[in-house]
């Protein structure tokens, strides 16, 4: 029953692993991959190019152990690895893999009694796919030349590498320790970083590959080593080290050219009464987010030119960790909801929301997304339904709502939206003639990478100078939909260019709120997404690395940035219900929900 438990366990690391190893450029060296609960197939299966095994003769026997006195009776070099290699050239799914012998028993009787060991399996030894290579007590380099063709080995002295015959040298390895005390964590001093590139210099100016033993064992130092050149990376966790570094590139993301960065002049009454009101909600944007951006951005953004920012708390009624309903539900209502929920309160009654409360007072109102108008976000300001994927009532409450102008995807729905909507082109669009849609995207607006271009800040460019011609107090909520799809699929290069995009339209309402006066901009996010976080970069070369928890939401803070009149009213930290009665009470309104 035990073993086929385990044929069971090898054949789905095998299967989990098999897309995981094809993907990377950096090669991982499972360390002492005999002491893994299953040696070989664990290293193997997730793409290890290198796995090593300590060995020791005995009795004529070659055991895997580190020392004669651990020696395990049936744990033998064939036992445990070429036995398994065998089955795998059988059935045609070997896999091009280095097996890294090191020899802790005096090295030319054990070398001796390899050769006759590895001669029993002659399909190995006729494949291009294994390659054996001695390792610990080796021959005198003199000897190399002396055994089989398909003997090889890790020579570890570099300062005889332009004196010795090199062409039985698989690698070229050292000690980490020699050359530097860098624990992994942090960075390497200057003189440690200059002397470790020395001797990888060294090593491959011989044209041979390169390891360091005894190297510090933490995802920092894997990327940090990978991207010095060092070809094997040594890790005693070969699963994760090989997961990381398959996904250290794509984690990875350099921007050519930063965008130009609009600086807010900060000519306005804090204390006077604004006139209009700009919500922005970059979904799924957290700090995080906004760093990776800025430095890709080579240090600088619009956003972080804002002075007044505040912490918001975004948990939902019913869930620490909130999804888009429940969190835009809570800006637009000042009343917390269970996830999924639209406009309504726990217990499915209907809210008024901003739209409504300012529809009331005279203001005209609009919504700016790169989603599709019927997405979880822009829905919370008009709709009330109990679950967001609820279209057609999503659609119906559009139709019945005070909102005058949408800008978004969703033109799937344009029939039924027409029962109130004129739909006019972004390119014709200059007044605000009665409720108008213009749709960018059949669902949601095309994404940056699929080349939606510079159409988004257009988009709010024209809504606000159409709302400005109305000559009536007007609210905007502008959404940035697409940062959350950077999150949700672990990609650095979207988050940051959705982000910068998000970025120029955050400009075009400031350069607004400058030459127009009397309109205070708030912008924040729903909620986190992905747990992302800053691993490495480079701020001058706009180089940023991350890294993340999930591919889902967080709890995590998210910042809030405002500016103008009453700006100073969002400072601290806060839920996300009070940005709700946070603009109301700047325009001194009284909020119909809550407080």
């Amino acid at each position: 029953m035990k073993k086929e438990l385990q044929s069971i366990l090898v054949v789905l690391i095998l299967f989990l692993g098999s897309n995981l190893a094809a993907q990377t450029s950096y090669k991982v060296h499972s360390h002492n991959d005999y002491a893994q609960e299953l040696p070989f197939w664990f290293a193997y299966a997730n793409g290890a190019a290198s796995i090593e095994a300590d060995v020791f003769l005995k009795d004529n026997t070659l055991y895997v152990t580190h020392a004669e006195a651990e020696i395990v009776e049936g744990r033998t070099f064939q036992a445990l690895y070429l036995d398994r290699l065998q089955k795998l050239q059988e059935s045609g799914n070997l896999k091009d893999v280095q097996v890294l012998i090191d020899f802790k028993s005096e090295a030319y009787a054990t070398l001796e009694r390899l050769v006759e060991v590895l001669e029993d399996y002659p399909q190995l030894l006729k494949t291009d796919k294994v390659r054996f290579v001695i390792s610990g007590n080796r021959p005198k380099p003199a000897d190399y030349g002396k055994y089989p063709n398909f003997i090889w080995f890790d020579h570890q002295n570099l300062d005889e590498l332009d004196h010795i015959d090199l062409n039985k040298v698989a690698l070229v390895s050292t000690s980490f320790k020699n050359y530097s005390v860098w624990n992994g964590y942090g960075r390497m001093t200057a003189p440690d970083l200059k002397t470790v590139e020395a001797a990888i210099n060294k090593a491959k100016s011989v044209g041979k590959p390169f390891r360091f033993w005894a190297s510090p064992d933490t995802k920092t130092a894997w990327a940090r080593l990978a991207r010095l050149g060092v070809d094997y990376i040594n890790t005693d966790r070969p699963a994760l080290a090989q997961e990381y570094l398959t996904n250290l590139e794509a984690n990875s993301y350099t921007r050519e050219s930063p965008n130009p960065v609009y600086r807010p002049k900060y000519g306005y009454a804090s204390e006077a009464k604004p006139t209009n009101v700009i919500l922005m909600i970059g979904d799924g944007n957290g700090l995080a987010q906004i760093t990776a951006a800025m430095v890709a951005n080579q240090g600088n953004l619009t956003l972080t030119e804002i002075k007044d920012i505040g912490l918001v708390k975004t948990a939902s009624h019913d869930d620490l960790i909130t999804d888009s309903a429940a969190g835009a539900t809570a800006m637009a209502t000042g009343v917390k909801t269970n996830n999924r929920a639209i406009g309504v309160d726990a217990d499915g009654n209907g809210l008024a929301n901003l739209v409504d409360a300012v529809s009331a007072e005279g203001f005209n109102t609009a919504i700016v997304t790169t989603d599709a108008i019927y997405g979880a976000t822009p829905s919370s300001f008009f709709a009330h339904r109990v679950e967001r994927d609820d279209t057609e009532g999503l659609v119906a409450d559009l139709n019945s709502s005070g909102l005058d102008l949408f800008i978004s995807g969703g033109q799937n729905q344009e029939t039924a939206i027409q029962q109130k909507f004129k739909t006019q082109s972004l390119e014709s669009f200059e007044t605000l003639q009665g409720p108008t849609a213009i749709y960018l995207g059949s669902n949601k607006v095309p994404s940056i990478s699929s080349g939606r271009g510079s159409i988004f800040p257009e988009a709010v460019k024209k809504s606000l100078e159409a709302l400005r011609a109305k000559e009536q107090p007007f609210f905007l909520m502008v959404e940035g939909a697409q940062i959350d799809n950077g999150g949700h699929s672990n990609n650095v290069g979207d988050i940051v260019e959705e982000l910068l995009d998000f970025d120029r339209a955050i400009a075009e309402a400031l350069e607004f709120a400058d030459t127009h006066g009397n309109t205070l901009v708030v912008i924040t996010a729903d909620h986190e997404t992905s747990g992302f976080g800053i691993v490495g970069g480079d701020m001058k070369e706009g180089r940023v690395q991350g890294d993340f928890l999930t591919v889902d939401h967080t709890g995590i803070m998210v910042p809030l940035f405002a500016y103008g009149p009453k700006s100073q009213n969002f400072r601290g930290v806060y839920e996300n219900t009070d940005i709700h009665h946070k603009i109301l009470g700047a325009l001194g309104i009284a909020a119909e929900n809550g407080k």
